[in-house]
Parts: structure tokens; sequence; C-alpha cells
């Protein structure tokens, strides 16, 4: 996988996203099917969130992004 679109909500992005529904660009998952254990999170792929406007979802996707950017590896 080289790239993976997350969204906040798929019917609600393929309604009001028009650069989404445009693009054609397939849908990996929503947040929340990754924050539940549903889905993994992409390891090896550009990541792309999409929101379209909830505004706990940006909240809990930016502090998993800053979690996973902060894990120190030894």
């Amino acid at each position: 996988m080289q790239n993976a679109l997350i969204v906040d909500s798929r019917e609600a992005v393929l309604k009001e996203s028009g650069d989404v529904i445009l693009s054609g660009a397939e849908i990996y998952a929503e947040a929340g099917e990754i924050f539940c254990g549903n889905k993994a999170a992409p390891q090896s792929a550009t990541t792309v969130f999409k929101s379209v406007g909830l505004a706990i979802e940006d909240i809990a996707t930016a502090k998993l992004v800053y979690d996973a950017a902060t894990v120190v590896t030894c």
C-alpha cells in the first residue's frame, strides 16, 4: 500500500468532499475503525486524513499521530 486515505465518516466524505469524490481515491478506513482495532493503522503508506467537521475525531486523530511519532525505539 502506497497511500491510505482515512476519513472521519465515509458517508459524509462521499457527500460533502469534492476533492475526495473527484479524485476517485479509495477510502482505507474511518478513523473510528482504526481506534477500535477493526482495521490496522497503515504503517508503510503515506496517510491522508480527511475530515468533514467532527472536531472530536480531529483531536483524537491528532493525538494518535502525535503518540505514534513520539514513540522511542531502541
